[in-house]
């Protein structure tokens, strides 16, 4: 196999306060600087803080762990391959032992137009801000690391070119499923890319808007034809498990929110917050979230703020995060596109439904219309979308 090479695009250094140190580990966990260590979670879903080849170790969201190998799908990769602000999977770190790395990118593919005056690029059909390397050229196959962002597009974090006989001609995109047309077999990712997926050897369940997929294929000029589509959530995460991402929904009372999109954690007295408060839980936090699974409900155990929502990123375009919160009489419905008025004290409001909105009281989408009901979701791309919604019974 050739050797990759990749190459960091800019010095980003996305600080992850996990409580651990890269300075000293003895096998069990990281040091905490006060002569305690901190074991490390039972698992990692973040950016890589720091890389030390020497010492054969990564640090992703404040924890060192030994390598025991990289991964990218199939591909094996080494230590060499990987560069701060990727963003990566491993497994938790055991007694004497190493764990394995796998790259997780938000887009991988070729570069096909670079605006360096505008500090933008194209890559899969899907424009991003980021700051390139004059190393990056059109033509070039890159990673793509990146947050969500309020209008269910891109915040880059990190894009590192690679020349590997197994990654080039590789596409795959994640983001945000909408405008799905079952019929047609097609659905827009993120926030603007169109999908075919009427050629898909592989898809998993059934898909809905809402959804936060993976989808692998080829392009078509700036149409994803997918081979696969794998719908990517946090129901199966096991126990202990550390996320890192954007808070992308709170309910009023701040007992439950959904991180990335992908998925919603409960918020109970036993949660403890670090580096921040209770009150800190707000739409664009960037965060890093360790949870337990309760029947069938995610519950935070531990909720750290990370101490810079900048993310360091010179163009910071996460945009303007909206939720909304409306009471009032559902006056109609639309099947078909999963909608429904309903009119408050003031006005009239149109509301979709999709894969993550919940159902309070009994209620669901065929028994809304002509019901007295509260509704609180978040605004994407001027569409009011429902998070939870419940009789209202005052």
């Amino acid at each position: 196999m050739k050797k990759v090479a990749l190459v960091s695009t800019l010095a980003l250094i996305l600080t992850a306060c996990g409580g651990g140190s890269d300075s000293s580990d003895n096998g069990n966990g990281n040091d905490n600087g006060n002569g305690g260590v901190i074991t490390a979670p039972t698992a990692v879903k973040g950016t890589i803080d720091s890389v030390n080849t020497t010492q054969n170790k990564v640090v992703v969201n404040g924890y060192s762990y030994d390598v025991a190998g990289v991964s990218y799908g199939d591909v094996k990769l080494n230590i060499n391959d990987l560069q701060p602000n990727m963003m990566v999977q491993i497994g938790g770190q055991q007694k004497a032992a190493a764990v394995q790395v796998n790259l997780e990118p938000t887009i991988t593919g070729k570069v096909t137009a670079i605006d360096f005056a505008a500090g933008t690029f194209d890559v899969n059909g899907v424009t991003l801000t980021y700051k390139l390397s004059n190393e990056i050229e059109v033509g070039d196959w890159v990673m793509v690391s990146s947050l969500p962002t309020a209008d269910a597009g891109y915040k880059v974090l990190s894009v590192v070119k690679f020349e590997n006989d197994d990654l080039i001609n590789h596409y795959e995109v994640e983001g945000r499923l909408s405008s799905l047309d079952e019929s047609a077999m097609s659905f827009k990712l993120g926030a603007a890319l169109h999908v075919d997926y009427s050629g898909a050897l592989e898809v998993e369940g059934k898909l809905q808007n809402g959804q936060w997929v993976e989808v692998e294929g080829t392009m078509n000029v700036n149409t994803l034809e997918a081979t696969s589509v794998e719908v990517e959530d946090y129901s199966d995460l096991a126990n202990d498990t550390e996320v890192e991402g954007i808070v992308t929904w709170v309910d009023a009372q701040q007992t439950a929110f959904e991180l990335n999109y992908q998925g919603r954690f409960v918020v109970n007295t036993q949660t403890k917050f670090e580096d921040g408060f209770k009150a800190d839980l707000k739409q664009g936090a960037l965060v890093e979230v360790t949870s337990v699974k309760q029947g069938t409900q995610q519950v935070a155990t531990e909720v750290e703020f990370d101490d810079d929502n900048s993310t360091g990123n010179d163009n910071d375009n996460v945009g303007n995060w909206k939720e909304f919160e409306v009471e009032g009489n559902v006056i109609s419905s639309d099947a078909t596109v999963k909608s429904f008025v309903i009119k408050g004290a003031v006005s009239s409001m149109t509301v979709i439904v999709d894969a993550n909105t919940q159902y309070e009281d009994g209620i669901s989408f065929d028994t809304l219309n002509q019901q007295r009901i509260e509704v609180e979701g978040v605004v994407i791309n001027g569409q009011n979308i429902a998070r939870e919604i419940e009789a209202d019974n005052d």
